[in-house]
């Protein structure tokens, strides 16, 4: 186990969620809630893992399903798991009162339910890291609890393999420019 700050964890998540293709807005949000997750003891590393590795497979609500949260009526299946991050992004942007609306066929519902508490929502499913439905239900704002955040060895190298997608490439022009270490560095 490695034990982090829970600043170290919100750094690392942020930057991951960034080396993993999510925009920068999006990438600090998940960095909060994995912030959240871990203060509260949840296994972060590994939600942040899935949700990182299946990325990709997600896809967008579409504007037929908006128009059906934004009216109150009933959500419709699409054709692959539903990403919480644009779901949540979506939900709080658009400020609905939405408990009670189930989510069909959401992929990784702990990441709703954390991006959504900051918006005093959060979502309520039968497995929070397997793609399913999900019930928004009124749920208070994360409170910090802890002071530090523990991941698997395994799973801190493998976010911050997500993470190094960030970096610019070593050059010999930026080396000169003083970017590294070196003879600049003086710490």
């Amino acid at each position: 186990m490695i034990a982090l700050s829970l600043n170290e964890a919100e750094t690392l998540c942020a930057k991951a969620a960034r080396g993993a293709g999510y925009c920068w807005g999006q990438a600090d949000d998940i960095g909060r809630a994995a912030r959240a997750l871990a203060a509260e003891g949840s296994d972060f590393g590994a939600a942040l893992l899935v949700l990182l590795q299946t990325r990709e497979s997600f896809i967008a609500p579409t504007p037929e399903r908006l128009a059906r949260w934004r009216a109150g009526g009933p959500d419709i299946a699409g054709v692959g798991a539903l990403c919480p991050v644009l779901a949540a992004t979506w939900l709080t942007d658009a400020g609905l009162d939405a408990v009670g609306l189930r989510l069909i066929n959401i992929g990784a519902p702990v990441w709703l339910d954390a991006l959504l508490r900051p918006a005093g929502l959060g979502a309520a499913c039968d497995d929070p890291f397997a793609a399913g439905d999900a019930t928004l239900i009124r749920r208070p704002g994360p409170f910090e609890t802890g002071k530090r955040a523990a991941v698997e060895a395994e799973i801190w190298r493998a976010l911050n393999a997500y993470a190094a997608q960030t970096y610019v490439p070593e050059s010999e022009s930026s080396r000169r420019r003083g970017a590294g270490g070196g003879r600049v560095d003086d710490d």
